[in-house]
């Protein structure tokens, strides 16, 4: 911007007219004095009205130049016109031309300079332009402070991230005996929300009460966010119902605020509202709603977002592009996402990191490396999102080689020292199974957060390593980092993972004792170990406590109790959980659904398997093999396969679990040498284009290589189609790892006790009367006519 055109004129400070020869002056000298006077006032004010209508249209370089030419007329220039060309620069922001008028107003003198109309003016320029310094300095100059000072001292600390500067302003002015009005009270709304101050919001917002600032829509909008950020949708909700007037800012507020705290549901819903009363979305809408339609997985919501874009001529710019792509990749839907990002015009690091992202969690590697080589051929830097994204990549296929080549990249363009990229670091190494270099990487490492000692603390629990996790456990207290509930929660799963029961009961006891209320991640995890220790009473008495607590159990909690249930077979628990499952609406959980149906199965309750079934509308593979598992385990053989045919025709493709169950059923109810085995393998063949023994030996043995099921199921398989030489093999490979099929078994709790019956096993003190009565139940059918096609033995193997 060019310089001012101010030419040097003597300082304005306006004396009183002293005429040299006094004795002179007449009335006539008056009159004229006073028609010049009058003239000058008229000409000022002139100049006056179109300078101040330059700066308002935006023309503060010409207001300038008016300016200039007023002082080579002479004509005097008060407070007032530096003012108006102080507002105009605020309006234009031109810095620049700002500080400039700051100079020329300094070299006029203190008669300027102490103005307190001028002095507010500078004040209000240089906060609005975030310097930081320079206006604090000025404002604490200030000589007489007023409410659109504060106003931009507090706007600006808000602005530039100094949210209790921001809020200890509010409070001093309003000692100082000025009232915030409804431009101050939603920048202190905004500092108790990026603060997570609730307490002081919700003082703020009895203020609004009772100054009747409600009505204004801003300070509403206000409101709805920092109740949004703190996670108070109650309140946010009565707030926006509360509005007389919403505009789309108050609409988006709210959308907003249920996408960020995970209810996803709710924000389609205001957004279908906002399209009734006709309100135009924005980008921000558009975006949100997006995001909420990927949080849930919705297809044909998130479909007519992006119609509602394109039909509304919403630019593609970087936000709404990069909300598309992630709905896309959460879809499932690659080729659109890819469309996506080939039709934007500007695409900044967030957008390529979004296609990077989303490559490395579908597993194409390859993409995403290629997309990096596109994103460097732009001359666009890698930044920490785009090393975790390939880093999570190198973890999730083991490849310890493509790792070490980021952790390199990271090394050379100095980002090991960000947290999160030697988080991922540590993390790859972990999943490559190195702790070794896991270790070294960490305690290389000279800042550590929280994160990063909880991935390391992780990393250690996983593989049972119980010593090593409680040392760094009592190292980050030495070093001044407080665990928290995830850190409490690594060192009790260590215990569990090496079957120390009682040091992972004590841990946690500890972590009550301390005052601190453990989340449900401590407490799911204590459920499910006991579980698998063998401890189920336990289980299902922590899973009590833990409610309790006030601990709401979701779906990993719920699934964790289950299986405590079904190892013991405590069908009254069971009930109690699906009792609570039906009562909270949580059937739209697959992972729920499936544990009640494989617990009832165990239990024999088959109606309510058939009922845990019936209750999912959208099925997938889990629930089809847990339904097939139930039919495999009582021997309904001809519904496992009629299930496999279900799903089949929904084209899911089935998996070895899969496979493994069907033959159990056939097997169960000797189906083992019909047809119906024989068009099974056939659809096997048909599906994945390769022999039945070549998939179920590659992938089925591989997944499970100790499980005798499996050689059992494959070597009847064999033995149905002829295949002798493989039928050998699948022994010869039992023999080898010593395996033996699971002894069959039965139980039954009678007055809260089990009693237990394995094949063959005559160990039970009241075996006697069990096979007296299993004799005269046989001699019963026969006087009623039906013959029995088993013995007594037969049933205790069932």
């Amino acid at each position: 911007m060019a310089s001012l055109a101010f030419t040097t004129t003597p300082s304005p400070q306006f004396p009183p007219f002293k005429p040299k020869n006094s004795h002179k002056f007449t009335p006539t000298h008056l009159t004229k004095l006073q028609e010049d006077a009058k003239s000058h006032q008229v000409l000022y004010k002139s100049y006056f009205h179109h300078l101040s209508s330059l700066c308002k249209e935006g023309q503060v370089q010409e207001a300038v130049n008016l300016l200039a030419e007023m002082e080579l007329k002479n004509i005097r220039v008060g407070p007032q016109i530096y003012g108006e060309l102080l507002q105009g620069c605020v309006y234009q922001r031109a810095l620049f031309t700002g500080q400039q008028i700051h100079a020329h107003i300094v070299k006029h003198g203190d008669f300027f300079t102490e103005n307190e109309y001028i002095e507010s003016k500078l004040v209000i320029l240089y906060a609005k332009f975030d310097v930081l310094e320079v206006s604090n300095h000025l404002f604490r100059r200030l000589l007489v402070q007023n409410v659109f000072s504060w106003a931009a001292i507090i706007g600006m600390h808000c602005r530039m991230g100094f949210s209790e500067e921001a809020l200890l302003g509010f409070v001093e002015m309003q000692r100082n005996g000025f009232l915030p009005d409804n431009f101050v009270v939603p920048n202190a709304l905004k500092a108790c929300g990026a603060l997570g101050w609730i307490g002081f919001a919700k003082g703020v917002h009895g203020y609004v009460v009772k100054m009747g600032f409600g009505v204004c829509v801003f300070v509403a909008s206000s409101l709805l966010d920092v109740y949004g950020k703190c996670g108070i949708l109650e309140d946010a909700r009565k707030v926006f119902d509360g509005m007389l007037e919403r505009n789309v800012v108050a609409w988006n507020s709210m959308i907003v605020s249920y996408v960020q705290n995970g209810m996803s549901e709710e924000a389609i819903e205001v957004f279908y509202d906002m399209r009734v009363e006709g309100i135009e979305p924005t980008r921000v809408t558009v975006s949100s709603f997006l995001s909420a339609s990927a949080n849930m997985g919705a297809l044909e919501e998130g479909k007519q977002g992006h119609a509602i874009a394109v039909l509304g001529g919403l630019e593609l710019d970087n936000i709404l592009g990069s909300s598309i792509i992630n709905f896309y990749f959460k879809v499932g839907l690659i080729d659109d996402a890819e469309l996506v990002f080939s039709r934007m015009l500007e695409k900044d690091v967030v957008t390529w990191n979004l296609l990077i992202s989303g490559y490395a969690q579908f597993g194409q590697v390859d993409k995403a490396l290629n997309i990096c080589r596109l994103m460097r051929s732009e001359n666009l830097r890698f930044d920490a999102v785009t090393l975790a994204s390939l880093l999570s990549a190198s973890a999730d296929i083991r490849n310890t080689k493509l790792g070490k080549e980021g952790h390199c990249y990271c090394i050379r363009n100095n980002l090991e020292s960000d947290v999160i990229v030697v988080s991922s670091i540590v993390d790859m190494y972990v999943k490559c199974e190195r702790i070794d270099c896991a270790r070294q990487v960490f305690n290389s490492t000279i800042k550590r957060d929280i994160i990063l000692w909880n991935t390391m603390l992780a990393a250690y629990a996983e593989l049972g390593q119980s010593g090593e996790a409680l040392k760094l456990f009592y190292q980050m207290q030495l070093e001044g980092v407080p665990p928290n509930a995830i850190s409490w929660n690594s060192v009790i799963l260590g215990f569990l993972r090496s079957g120390q029961v009682n040091e992972a009961r004590d841990m946690f006891l500890q972590l009550r004792s301390l005052g601190v209320q453990p989340n449900w991640i401590p407490w799911t995890t204590l459920i499910s170990g006991l579980a698998q220790n063998g401890f189920p009473d336990e289980s299902i008495l922590v899973f009590q406590q833990m409610q309790e607590a006030g601990i709401t159990p979701n779906t990993i909690s719920l699934v964790s109790a289950l299986s405590a249930c079904t190892d013991k077979a405590a069908l009254h628990y069971v009930k109690a959980i699906h009792g609570y499952v039906t009562r909270h609406n949580i059937w739209l959980s697959i992972p729920i659904a499936t544990s009640l149906l494989d617990m009832y199965a165990k239990c024999g309750i088959t109606d309510q398997e058939n009922c845990a079934f019936d209750m999912i509308l959208s099925k997938e593979l889990p629930l089809y093999n847990a339904m097939i598992c139930a039919y495999a385990l009582h021997g309904q053989a001809l519904e496992a396969l009629s299930v496999l045919k279900q799903f089949e025709e929904e084209g899911i493709e089935p998996d070895n679990i899969t496979f493994t169950s069907v033959l159990s059923a056939c097997s169960h109810a000797r189906l083992v040498n019909e047809d119906i085995l024989e068009s099974l393998l056939a659809a096997c063949r048909d599906c994945h284009e390769i022999e039945l023994g070549n998939y179920l030996s590659k992938h089925l043995l591989k997944s499970e290589p100790d499980n005798p099921g499996n050689y059992v199921a494959l070597s009847n398989a064999y033995t149905a189609s002829r295949r002798w030489d493989e039928v050998s093999y699948m022994r010869y490979l039992m023999k080898q790892k010593d395996l033996r099929k699971v002894t069959g078994c039965s139980w039954v709790q009678i007055r809260g006790e089990l009693h237990v019956f394995f094949a063959s096993d005559k160990s039970h003190p009241k075996i006697g009367d069990v096979y007296t009565t299993l004799a005269l139940l046989g001699m019963e059918m026969q006087f009623t006519g039906y013959m029995p096609t088993f013995n007594g033995a037969e049933i205790l193997c069932s």
